[in-house]
């Protein structure tokens, strides 16, 4: 079986939730045996300039097409798009993966989540999906009935295929964890975790003002790993400046991958109340780190969580503060539960799936 993936995202700076599934999923179809799997790329200026990685993923044997063209004369079986653009092969089937479509809900209409150009272009690609491809892979049942909600596509046709986690576990040293605590003045267990910055749709501020009204603010710190949207930056500076919180709340910006799994061990909890998620890969992550994991009732974070998190109300700052509070009666047995349902979900086994909706149409 020829397999072409649609793999342009690849080539976006920062390497975070879409781009890691296009190369997660690469990887795991690559080691299936009956298939030949080759990355496509848009043809673009922007392909002059790359990164490390990108100038090794043109090492490898891989395609380019212009607009929905494909420079390849050999037969193909299946081409998957896997986020944008959509790639229109007319003599192989056509898949398309949706991740989310928190943009277009008019439960999120009030915040603005993308500018209308954004939201017009995406809606433009969900449109060519409805139309264009013969199978849509979704990556959780929420995210499918999203889509359902706003187009008339065979519900029969649409598979859902849950992602996994990334993690890399790295070797750390004693004297690394040590030095790297120190240097943020932070003791193991001494803090919560969150990750993804301070943004709107990552519901920061609430967590902040969650965190503020919750008891175990007199004795823990909050960690927010990621960078403050310009936007949000006056309003939360504010904010802990008012409330005395500098000496309690740490936002780290970026971090590396070892600084991230040492604050991952660290932990005494994750908290994640975002207010959408199409899937939710960091709950995932967090249960491999065997934390207790806070998340939001909104979006897909319940079905990703399956019954192994705190939920709260993602716009109520007292109900996150509930929710904080409560994790330190999270029991033992839950968190291993938790962290061996993480480890049950991998990207052989999502890639395995992604191959099984192939062959169920050819």
């Amino acid at each position: 079986m020829k397999v072409i993936l649609e793999s342009s995202t690849l080539f976006v700076k920062k390497h975070t939730g879409i781009p890691n599934y296009i190369h997660n999923l690469y990887e795991g179809i690559s080691t299936i045996n009956e298939i030949d799997v080759l990355l496509a790329f848009r043809f673009k200026k922007f392909f002059s300039s790359k990164t490390n990685y990108q100038r090794n993923l043109l090492k490898n044997k891989h395609l380019w097409h212009f607009n929905d063209h494909l420079y390849f004369n050999n037969k193909v079986d299946v081409v998957h798009s896997l986020h944008t653009p959509f790639l229109n092969h007319k003599s192989a089937l056509k898949v398309a993966t949706i991740h989310d479509l928190a943009v277009h809900l008019p439960e999120f209409e009030q915040f603005k989540f993308a500018n209308e150009y954004f939201k017009k272009k995406r809606m433009a690609l969900f449109k060519e999906f409805s139309k264009k491809a013969d199978v849509i892979i979704a990556v959780s049942e929420k995210t499918k009935q999203d889509y359902l909600s706003f187009f008339n596509f065979p519900e029969h046709k649409i598979h859902v295929v849950p992602l996994a986690p990334s993690v890399k576990f790295l070797n750390v040293s004693k004297a690394e964890n040590e030095s790297q605590l120190r240097v943020l003045k932070l003791q193991s267990q001494n803090y919560f975790i969150s990750i993804g910055g301070i943004s709107l749709r990552k519901n920061a501020f609430n967590l902040i003002k969650g965190f503020h009204l919750s008891k175990s603010s007199q004795q823990y710190k909050l960690v927010i790993v990621g960078k403050i949207e310009t936007s949000f930056e006056p309003l939360v500076n504010n904010y802990i400046e008012e409330n005395n919180l500098k000496e309690r709340i740490i936002i780290t910006s970026y971090v590396s991958d070892s600084l991230l799994q040492i604050l991952y061990m660290n932990a005494k909890g994750f908290l994640f109340p975002t207010f959408y998620e199409g899937f939710g890969i960091p709950i995932l992550e967090a249960m491999q780190m065997k934390l207790p994991v806070l998340t939001s009732t909104t979006g897909a974070a319940p079905e990703t969580a399956n019954g192994f998190a705190t939920l709260v109300d993602p716009y109520d700052p007292a109900d996150i503060a509930n929710g904080i509070d409560a994790l330190h009666n999270v029991t033992s047995n839950t968190i291993l539960n938790a962290h061996n349902y993480a480890n049950s979900l991998t990207w052989p086994q999502t890639a395995k799936m992604t191959a099984d909706v192939y062959k169920k149409y050819l």
